[in-house]
């Protein structure tokens, strides 16, 4: 079928009036007191805003958006240099916070065993165990050897006994001590043998 040459013109022809009485009219109209003669908060107040948000589809927004794209053209340094920290920190009332941790809840959180396991906290107890330990021996033993031997000179002193007379020790002990280069043999009070008490 042949395009008819007279609907063509009449077509661009209202084609052309249209666009005329479009700029007529746009000419005519003062945007400017348009504006000022319409009621925003009146149009607001009869807009229901919840109906709206009730017809909004949000899962299908979050689906659109793209959250890496908006996070790369963040410029988080120059965030932070706008963010004055210290009267941030002035605002915190530190009381309430310490007030609302649960000191407890936390201490029964922590894994006390794996903690030692990951730090010396348990060599160092131990070798502080076994130090402090050792040491109450040591003064344990050196008290016990020197009332031993306090005890023993005044017993041969009431007895009346005669130190050259007395063995110096055990036997073994003894020859062993007498054979060695250098080490004096000395009497069970400590003294020279023959020597008075």
């Amino acid at each position: 079928m042949a395009p008819n040459p007279i609907s063509e013109r009449i077509e661009s022809m209202a084609q052309a009036i249209a666009e005329r009485v479009v700029n007529l009219v746009m000419d005519a109209i003062d945007i400017d007191a348009l504006l000022d003669g319409i009621d925003v908060d009146r149009i607001i107040s009869r807009v229901d805003v919840d109906k709206i948000i009730d017809r909004v589809d949000v899962e299908k927004i979050i689906e659109r958006v793209d959250v890496d794209r908006i996070v790369e053209r963040v410029d988080v340094e120059r965030i932070i240099d706008r963010v004055d920290v210290e009267k941030i920190i002035e605002r915190v009332d530190v009381n309430a916070v310490v007030e609302k941790v649960d000191v407890g809840r936390i201490v029964d959180q922590l894994d006390i065993d794996a903690l030692v396991e990951q730090t010396e906290l348990g060599s160092i107890i131990a070798k502080s165990t076994t130090g402090v330990a050792s040491e109450v021996l040591d003064v344990i033993r050196a008290q016990g050897v020197g009332l031993d031997d306090f005890f023993a000179r005044w017993t041969n002193r009431l007895l009346r006994r005669n130190m050259a007379d007395l063995p110096l020790g055990p036997p073994t002990l003894v020859s062993d001590v007498a054979s060695g280069p250098g080490n004096p043999v000395t009497a069970a009070d400590g003294s020279a043998p023959g020597a008075r008490p």
